[in-house]
């Protein structure tokens, strides 16, 4: 089981919305560009993507430095 400390809870909650920051940044600027709706959803898919691949390598790092 991981424990996580009271500043990994804060710096993930932080890291949370920053990530809802980003996402909303980008729609609201594609918006403003009149961009199409196809290149709109290729860049939050990637940066969807990128997100979810550093929070799961944070959590997987947390878990496996929990073992010893």
């Amino acid at each position: 089981m991981v424990v996580w400390s009271n500043t990994e809870i804060t710096v993930f909650f932080a890291v949370l919305g920053m990530v809802a920051f980003k996402l909303w940044s980008v729609w609201h600027v594609s918006n403003k560009s009149k961009a199409s709706r196809e290149g709109r959803f290729i860049f939050l898919w990637g940066i969807t993507g990128m997100t979810t691949f550093a929070l799961l390598a944070k959590t997987y790092v947390s878990y496996q430095m929990g073992l010893y």
